[in-house]
């Protein structure tokens, strides 16, 4: 069976500013459940935290989390599902990488 993933980059804005505990905790969830839904090669990035010039959802101050993994297009579609119930992300976007990665599996 193969499986075709392609790479992506998601970027995260956290309108509620958390402590570094709290911080590694959810990068730490995300890219568990990423896992868990067949994503591979999964890195994260905290970014500092940001006053914004402009609200977004009655938020100035944010925090950006950047991932970067592979998965396929189908799984993706349960990543944005979680990020869109997740009260405490006020946007996120996700692009694509132009690389494309089949792997083999027993």
């Amino acid at each position: 069976m193969i499986n075709n993933q392609n790479e992506y980059r998601s970027i995260v804005i956290l309108g509620k500013i958390l402590n570094k505990d709290e911080t590694r905790l959810l990068v730490y969830e995300y890219s568990k459940f990423l896992k868990q839904i067949g994503a591979m090669n999964i890195t994260a990035s905290i970014k500092n935290d940001f006053f914004l010039t402009y609200s977004i959802k009655n938020s100035f101050e944010v925090k950006f989390i950047e991932f970067s993994f592979l998965i396929s297009p189908k799984a993706l579609n349960l990543y944005k599902q979680k990020l869109y119930l997740d009260e405490s992300v006020l946007r996120f976007f996700i692009v694509q990488s132009n690389r494309k990665f089949t792997k083999k599996s027993k």
